[in-house]
């Protein structure tokens, strides 16, 4: 009786240690988003705040950086293979609108929304995609 009782202790001290470490995946995903901060992006939750996002998914994180493109309003979803313009409309009629869409195809389908305001561009994107896919990211969001 008393072998199980030391049994039980140590399997339950064992567990609560192997829960506390931290696995491989938030290794990566801590890392990731450390490299993103030393790359000038803020990280947000998505459940924090106020989001105009339409993916209301709570394990994406929002990535952000200052506006510098000319783009100063403009909502795009990811709708199967392409980023959709979801607002404003009248940037759909304007003469830049498919120099903006061919430059969207070229961001990689891990991209899932993209915001742009006056002061930010916000995405949202599956971070597993690693540290050089954020990279092709930043790089192009600049280009604009």
């Amino acid at each position: 009786m008393e072998l199980l009782i030391i049994f039980v202790v140590i399997s339950f001290l064992i567990g609560t240690i192997g829960f506390a470490l931290p696995s491989k995946s938030s290794k990566k995903i801590s890392e990731l988003r450390l490299n993103a901060s030393r790359l000038g992006l803020k990280i947000v939750p998505s459940n924090i705040g106020k989001n105009s996002f339409k993916n209301k998914d709570v394990n994406l994180m929002i990535y952000s950086l200052k506006n510098e493109t000319n783009l100063k309003e403009a909502h795009f979803i990811r709708d199967k293979d392409e980023l959709i313009l979801y607002s404003p409309l009248k940037l759909k009629y304007s003469d830049e609108y498919d120099e903006i869409k061919s430059k969207l195809s070229s961001l990689s389908s891990n991209v899932l929304e993209i915001i742009f305001s006056n002061s930010v561009v916000a995405f949202i994107w599956r971070e597993k995609a690693g540290i050089t896919e954020l990279e092709k990211i930043l790089n192009l969001l600049k280009v604009f």
